[in-house]
């Protein structure tokens, strides 16, 4: 049988690796990278939970700001303690803020000048483009994650993305400075 199109070739090649990103991986990383590429969308409906009980109208770009210079390197930093994962600290700042930041970006003009606080019709175009951008972004940045990859901190992470730990207590303790001067700034 000759094989002559590239995109047949193509997809026998990539077809092959998936198996063996999987047994490199394993289960408790593959999960990991599923928390991972959820964690835009789960950061997009925290400030909107967060910001719009405060009483503001968050855009991205208002957003884009403080969140780089506060949120992300405390959040890294409570993740990193809560894993026991101190080694990671700066991959993982590049990973976060290019995940968050340029899936936001790429997607922005679905909001179509509409708040984070809008009716949430409204806001769903634009958190559905940023879910379907984070996962070809964590695909892209597992060459760059995986030597810190292994089951048992795997596990951790998954925990720690997915659970209460991240969600009720860190990402809340870490927006309120936020909240608070964009309360007093009516942004």
């Amino acid at each position: 049988m000759k094989l002559s199109s590239p995109i047949t070739v193509a997809s026998i090649v990539c077809s092959a690796m998936v198996p063996a990103v999987s047994a490199q991986l394993g289960t408790s990383c593959l999960a990991t990278v599923s928390a991972l590429s959820e964690l835009p969308g789960r950061f997009i409906h925290h400030v909107q939970r967060e910001s719009c009980a405060a009483g503001c109208q968050p855009t991205p770009q208002t957003w884009n700001h403080a969140v780089r210079e506060h949120i992300i390197g405390e959040l890294v930093e409570d993740g990193a303690n809560y894993c026991d994962a101190h080694d990671t600290k700066e991959a993982f700042t590049a990973f976060l803020d290019k995940l968050v930041f340029d899936t936001v970006e790429k997607c922005q003009h679905k909001l179509q000048g509409k708040h984070l606080c809008h009716d949430r019709e409204a806001v769903q175009p634009f958190v559905d483009c940023v879910n379907s951008h984070a996962r070809s972004a964590v695909a892209g940045s597992l060459p760059s994650l995986a030597r810190f990859m292994d089951e048992e901190r795997c596990k951790k992470a998954t925990e720690y993305f997915t659970g209460d730990q991240l969600w009720e207590r860190d990402f809340p303790e870490h927006i309120k400075e936020i909240l608070r001067y964009q309360s007093i700034n009516h942004i």
